[in-house]
């Protein structure tokens, strides 16, 4: 707990001062480019005094905007929308000061001050999330939190909450049916009943409680809720996911003949919120209709010369206030297959005023009179939107309602990022496995023909051995390998008990006597799998990736196998420079899926270099 503190104490101070030096680098290139460094910046002292002013006068407005505090902190858009914020007021600010004082006052500098004051602690804060979220990994800035609740969803909801990088750590569970000290899935301990959180919080160091959905009977909850009003004992008290359906109804108090009353307010867009959303839909779409004008001409040609001329396809679906519109879009026939590129006609249904980039999900007429389907129709839908994040249609429902009670044009910048990324990142790491890949070939040619004669002189051929293992999608190929084993090594294992049984348990045999003695010395070097490159250039594995997985292996995965199958496998991973072969094969799952969880180009990057580390210490090989 301490030590959590110390880490956000020096995180407070860290962004205090990398904000102070963004101002004022920001005034100071704002004087540069407005004025001659030689004079002051408005040809007098005037704007100096007015600077030292406004030092203090934005921390207090950073202060207020919530920009040191943690909740707003190192994750989501709203830290950005509050730099933003602050920095308008601090214009505001500047404009009354001067004012007042009679101060002269360049407007040029005015409007660059803001700009580049914007822009650089944007960028700041940036930088220092990209640093923080590395040293939430490794286990700081994190909170200790305890979950409420025992039942199927709370075990769920707090092994999420103890991935690596979420910033929180679950130190129990209190339960009012389960006795404490009682073991729970996912190495969790109930430390008590859901009435002594208080007490309980307090022993453990603990200012947060996060409650999940049906794990607590209404009169408990309610309590609960009354303990997060008054933030006794500094106790914070947060309801989980699953109370979308309560929280995006948009609850509003009111009283009628003196009796209290939950109002449920309508999911509608205010008028102002309705111009900016529509400006900033017409005018992106504008330009992607421009810029992607010669890639559809591109497709035309290409789907014309294939024999197929390219078509549009009319959907019907509910737009606002339930009005039909065709929605349009690509057929989709070989070659032409992504879905991405199908929906590039949807942008003048968004130049008609009939979809938006972002929305709630469009409904044909059929799905809105389906049970649970009735459209959200005082918005127009949307090309994206929350609801991609879930294959429910209820859950759909839900995002949609909070995506309406939740908006604004940070909201919508926020989700197309998001998707631009999400779409970005396949592609940045295939351009990644090639070059890398073709790259690596080429330096380790001699070392491969050199392992491959060596191979030859130990034991004869054959001197490549072709593994039959699972892709992504459930495909199948051979991963090539150069054979560090005997030629019948299948043949002994399935003849040796011992050996059998040893490999059943953890995918491994230590100090394996099938294995030859230069294939020993291949594999602590690893360089009995520079061929899967080949793989690599193929498009049938990636430089970093999961463990593969055979045929025979797969039902052991359970219901990770699914995931671990969304990506390609991998040459190395996050198991491979967290052990290698030291881990249990329950170990190497969980890094397996963790690595999917969070796969990013960085961490790649990172993995990749933390290998070659790795391979030169021979840690974990055998």
């Amino acid at each position: 707990m301490g030590d959590s503190r110390r880490d956000w104490r020096a995180l407070m101070a860290v962004l205090a001062l990398s904000d102070l030096a963004a101002v004022l680098l920001a005034f100071g290139l704002a004087a540069a480019l407005v004025w001659r460094p030689a004079i002051g910046i408005n040809g007098g002292n005037d704007t100096d005094w007015l600077v030292l002013l406004m030092i203090p006068i934005l921390g207090l407005i950073f202060v207020a905007q919530g920009l040191y505090e943690p909740s707003n902190l190192l994750v989501g858009a709203r830290e950005f929308a509050g730099v933003f914020r602050a920095s308008t007021y601090g214009l505001l600010a500047i404009t009354v000061i001067t004012f007042v004082l009679r101060w002269p006052l360049s407007r040029s500098w005015t409007v660059a001050s803001w700009g580049l004051m914007t822009v650089f602690v944007i960028a700041e804060r940036f930088g220092i999330r990209r640093i923080a979220a590395a040293a939430r990994r490794r286990g700081r800035l994190t909170e200790r939190v305890v979950v409420v609740g025992a039942d199927e969803d709370s075990i769920a909801l707090a092994e999420q909450v103890n991935q690596p990088g979420s910033g929180m750590r679950v130190v129990g569970i209190l339960d009012d049916y389960i006795p404490t000290g009682t073991e729970l899935p996912g190495g969790l301990r109930v430390v008590g009943p859901s009435a002594a959180l208080l007490q309980t919080t307090s022993r453990l160091k603990v200012q947060d409680a996060i409650v999940a959905p049906h794990a607590l009977p209404w009169e408990t909850l309610r309590d609960l809720m009354l303990v997060s009003a008054t933030r006794a004992n500094g106790l914070r008290v947060h309801l989980s996911a699953g109370f979308y359906d309560l929280l995006t109804a948009g609850v509003r108090f009111s009283e009628r003949s003196h009796v209290p009353l939950l109002t449920l307010r309508k999911a509608r867009l205010s008028p102002v919120e309705r111009a900016i959303k529509g400006v900033l839909d017409v005018g992106l779409a504008a330009i992607l209709v421009v810029v992607l004008a010669p890639l559809v001409a591109v497709m035309a040609i290409w789907q014309w010369h294939a024999g197929s001329p390219l078509t549009i396809a009319h959907t019907r679906v509910l737009g606002r206030n339930l009005v039909a519109f065709d929605l349009l879009r690509f057929r989709s026939s070989a070659p032409f297959q992504s879905d991405l590129l199908c929906k590039l006609p949807s942008l003048l249904n968004v130049l008609r005023g009939q979809l938006s980039l972002v929305g709630p999900r469009p409904m044909s007429e059929e799905e809105g009179k389906a049970p649970g389907g009735m459209p959200l129709t005082t918005i127009q839908p949307g090309l994206t939107g929350p609801w991609r994040q879930a294959a429910d249609p209820r859950e759909q429902a839900t995002l949609d309602l909070y995506y309406v009670r939740s908006y604004s044009a940070w909201l919508d910048i926020a989700v197309l990022y998001e998707r631009a990324m999400f779409r970005l990142r396949p592609l940045a790491k295939r351009c990644l496995d090639i070059v890398g890949a073709a790259l690596l070939l080429v330096l380790s040619s001699p070392i491969v023909g050199a392992c491959l004669v060596a191979v030859w002189l130990d034991s004869g051929g054959p001197l490549v051995y072709r593994r039959r293992v699972v892709g992504r999608g459930g495909a199948t190929f051979d991963a090539f390998k150069i054979r560090t084993m005997v030629a019948d090594a299948d043949r002994i294992l399935s003849q040796d008990e011992s050996l059998r049984r040893q490999f059943q348990n953890s995918n491994k045999i230590v100090r394996d006597p099938r294995v030859t003695r230069v294939g020993r010395w291949l594999r602590k070097l690893s360089f009995d799998e520079l061929p899967q490159l080949i793989n690599v250039l193929r498009g049938e594995m990636s430089l970093v990736g999961p463990r593969m997985i055979t045929v025979a292996e797969l039902p052991e995965w359970g219901t990770t196998g699914t995931l671990l199958l969304s990506v390609r496998p991998g040459l190395t991973g996050l198991w491979q420079v967290s052990g290698r072969q030291l881990l249990s094969k329950a170990e190497r799952i969980r890094l397996d899926a963790e690595y999917v969880r969070r796969m990013s180009l960085w961490l790649d990057l990172s993995i990749l270099a933390r290998t070659l580390l790795v391979v030169v210490s021979g840690q974990g090989a055998y």
